[in-house]
């Protein structure tokens, strides 16, 4: 009887520690997984800076596409059942400028798309448009605010982490 309730007792420990091992891998995964999601905030810097005085920063540039910054002047398909609205050139891409930090060893891969039926002129008939706001200096320095309507940008962020961690970002955008 001694023995049964010693094997009973010695199942339940490793049951307990099984249990115990699960719970601590799925919280470093969520962990993981929240850290990826943070760490995509480095990618949007990263564009707004082509955009605001970089290599997007002309507006005829922005109707072609410019694959050397990861930009295309129309929507991208997206083909993949799993990851439905992620567009194939990112989940295919093996680019090296990936924007990477060397000590927690996460990557970032981006592309941008204007949501465009073509790479041409914007116009509303075939890009979705969305309004923004400009501020630039008016005369005497005083900031002069305009409004417009203007193409509306998808960045599609993918971050790539520790113990094969990977989360996708969108964000949408006007310029």
């Amino acid at each position: 009887m001694a023995l049964i309730s010693l094997l009973i007792l010695m199942l339940a420990g490793v049951a307990l520690i099984s249990s115990t091992n699960t719970s601590l891998l799925t919280a470093g995964n969520l962990a993981f997984k929240r850290d990826l999601a943070n760490q995509t905030e480095r990618a949007v810097t990263a564009v707004r800076a082509q955009f605001v005085s970089g290599a997007l920063l002309s507006q005829t540039t922005l109707y072609t596409d410019q694959s050397s910054q990861n930009y295309w002047a129309h929507a991208l398909p997206s083909t993949n059942a799993k990851l439905p609205g992620i567009p194939d050139v990112l989940l295919a891409s093996t680019k090296a400028d990936d924007i990477t930090d060397a000590a927690t060893g996460i990557r970032l891969r981006y592309v941008i798309d204007r949501m465009c039926i073509s790479g041409t002129v914007p116009d509303k008939s075939i890009c979705t448009m969305g309004s923004f706001v400009d501020d630039k200096k008016g005369t005497a320095g005083v900031t002069k605010v305009s409004a417009g309507l203007g193409p509306v940008y998808r960045l599609t962020i993918m971050a790539l982490g520790p113990r094969n961690t990977q989360t996708f970002t969108q964000i949408t955008f006007t310029h």
